[in-house]
């Protein structure tokens, strides 16, 4: 059976590694996988053995068809449609409760202040659950929003990240720092490095867009304004570049804990 593809692609995921773990993880959202039969290889043999576990259809599809399906043509031959939304968000105070009923001694979020690019918000969200990120915020508007291409570049971290969805960022923040964590925003040229602050507190990890980085509303709201050393001519790395760079030096100072 056809189906029309909405314009954001929200019903669609693709990728080998994004289908094969939104399957394991929840087979109850799939309506049906479409997979080339032209090449097969190991994640392709488990994508198929999984569904027929699950009952989930699969439709054999040559490449050219799932690139005219799709309207994009780095799928790697697989792709699964979604029942309904392609993510369900929880709130911000369902995901506190959680960590702190865990009696986690120094938890980490990531907040995602308005950053467009979906390649690089699926990176983050990868480079985030690879770091131990409890939860990632992102506003409602001026984002970009969870589609298939954040879910490939995501290579299957997104099903298992809590996502935050929030209509007012700054205050979201204050309530954060209430409830005890401190912010630490990424600004370009601070005189602080990030290698002279001790992260081993409860942590929200403000990054900002690409062009306008963090705003100046949540600067004023950070604990700490920090910026990554650089030698090179050019001073600066993409979002999701300076956001691993943060996060695995978080992860090597709570490594270090006893």
């Amino acid at each position: 059976m056809t189906h029309s593809i909405p314009k954001d692609y929200s019903r669609w995921v693709w990728g080998k590694q994004a289908v094969l773990e939104l399957i394991k993880i929840h087979p109850q959202k799939v309506e049906q996988v479409l997979i080339s039969v032209s090449d097969q290889d190991r994640l392709k043999k488990e994508i198929v053995d999984l569904c027929a576990r699950a009952g989930i259809p699969v439709s054999p599809k040559d490449r050219k068809e799932i690139t005219r399906l799709l309207q994009v043509p780095a799928h790697q031959n697989v792709a699964a449609r979604l029942k309904g939304e392609t993510h369900a968000f929880i709130s911000l105070e369902t995901l506190v409760s959680g960590i702190l009923l865990d009696s986690m001694p120094a938890p980490v979020l990531l907040a995602v202040d308005h950053l467009q690019d979906p390649q690089n918000l699926g990176a983050i969200i990868r480079t985030a659950h690879c770091a131990g990120v409890q939860g990632i915020i992102l506003p409602k508007d001026r984002s970009c929003p969870v589609s298939g291409t954040v879910r490939k570049a995501a290579a299957g971290a997104l099903e298992y990240m809590p996502l935050v969805q929030i209509t007012n960022f700054v205050r979201s923040l204050q309530w954060l720092k209430e409830k005890g964590f401190w912010i630490l925003s990424l600004e370009a040229g601070s005189p602080v490095s990030l290698y002279d602050l001790d992260l081993r507190v409860p942590l929200v990890v403000v990054v900002g867009g690409e062009s306008e980085g963090v705003s100046s509303l949540v600067r004023k709201r950070s604990d700490w304004l920090a910026s990554i050393p650089m030698k090179g001519p050019i001073s600066s790395l993409n979002a999701s570049a300076a956001c691993a760079v943060v996060l695995y030096e978080i992860l090597r100072q709570r490594l270090l804990m006893p």
